[in-house]
């Protein structure tokens, strides 16, 4: 996997973590930062955020069987929240998924059913070791759904801590909770998240403007 950072070439990367890791590794060599688009279509703002009060609908996105996705920390940070909440985890397969203490299990949904699920969802929780971008926050979103997440590198090209998400610190798992706590009792600036989330995705390109970029 390393060895094509020893080749004569340029390269392209899908955010402004990885280009920076490419420059202190390759200084010598061209590199150009490519977006992921995402398609506005499928991943569309949802009418309203839900307010009524009930359970906080939180979705956690990750393989459970691949551990820099920390999915069973984002599963213990739910469940120590004080607030009701209902947790979905969602994966590519199901491997895994029927060891973990989850209201709910999804696996192998296409890009319409997963634009659906966010929309059902209050928050998305992603506490990932690293991401090279991140996708499922960029695409919840674009859904209108707030994200909070570790620093996992890529968040850092869309999230902002307080206006679009919440940034919380890797293997804290106490504020994480609290946070969420938060987000279950203020639905106020739960709303106000999303709008911010909807803002920044409005600014994000989509498959045609990301392929003129590259």
């Amino acid at each position: 996997a390393a060895l094509p950072l020893s080749l004569p070439v340029s390269f392209l990367t899908v955010s402004d973590a990885l280009r920076e890791a490419l420059r202190r590794l390759r200084p010598d060599a061209p590199c150009r930062l490519v977006p992921n688009g995402i398609d506005k279509d499928v991943f569309a703002p949802r009418a309203e955020a839900r307010r009524d009060g009930g359970p906080l609908r939180v979705l956690i996105e990750g393989q459970p069987t691949i551990w820099l996705k920390g999915v069973q920390a984002a599963l213990r940070a739910a469940r120590r929240m004080s607030e009701p909440a209902h947790v979905t985890v969602v994966a590519l397969d199901e491997a895994g998924l029927d060891e973990l203490d989850a209201d709910s299990v999804r696996s192998g949904l296409d890009e319409s059913e997963m634009a659906a699920l966010y929309a059902d969802s209050d928050v998305l929780l992603k506490l990932s070791r690293v991401e090279g971008l991140g996708l499922p926050a960029l695409e919840a979103m674009h859904v209108g759904v707030p994200c909070v997440v570790t620093p996992f590198a890529g968040q850092a090209d869309y999230v902002e801590h307080g206006r679009n998400g919440l940034v919380v610190e890797f293997d804290d798992e106490p504020g994480t909770a609290r946070w969420l706590d938060v987000l279950a009792r203020d639905r106020e600036l739960l709303a106000r998240l999303g709008e911010g989330a909807r803002a920044t995705a409005a600014s994000w390109p989509d498959p045609s403007r990301s392929t003129e970029l590259m």
